[in-house]
């Protein structure tokens, strides 16, 4: 569920879906949104396509303009933030599971443990809201 660019995809309320989730970025286009599957810069990337990169710092042109964008809008744009370029060096420097594990317990609702979305700030379990002041 981590994306080439480093958003990890689970806290997304379509991955977070009951019924049909989105496997992610890097899964089958059944149950994606419109913009992940046809209008992703970084899915339809395709030097990283061509040259097998597994995450976008792979690759010589990183952070290129679409990755920027994406650090950008995820930084200012949303209830909470994340940043794709910190979480692929969190990866690089921790390894997957441990970042896995950080990450779950940073996004999980001290309420009832169930994620909350980084797009609208709300539990996917018991539908609280955080924001910037109270996350």
């Amino acid at each position: 569920m981590i994306a080439p660019c480093g958003l990890d995809c689970s806290l997304c309320a379509y991955a977070q879906r009951k019924d049909r989730p989105c496997a992610g970025c890097c899964g089958p286009d059944d149950h994606k949104p419109e913009f992940c599957s046809r209008g992703c810069g970084i899915v339809l990337c395709r030097k990283r396509r061509e040259n097998g990169y597994r995450f976008c710092d792979e690759c010589p042109d990183f952070p290129c303009e679409d990755v920027m964008e994406k650090e950008t809008r995820y930084a200012d744009r949303y209830p909470l933030s994340e940043s794709p370029i910190q979480n692929i060096r969190d990866i690089r420097k921790m390894g997957m599971d441990e970042f896995l594990m950080k990450e779950r317990k940073k996004w999980s609702c001290p309420e009832c443990g169930s994620p909350i979305s980084v797009h609208s700030g709300t539990c996917s379990g018991c539908g609280k809201r955080y924001g910037r002041q109270n996350s």
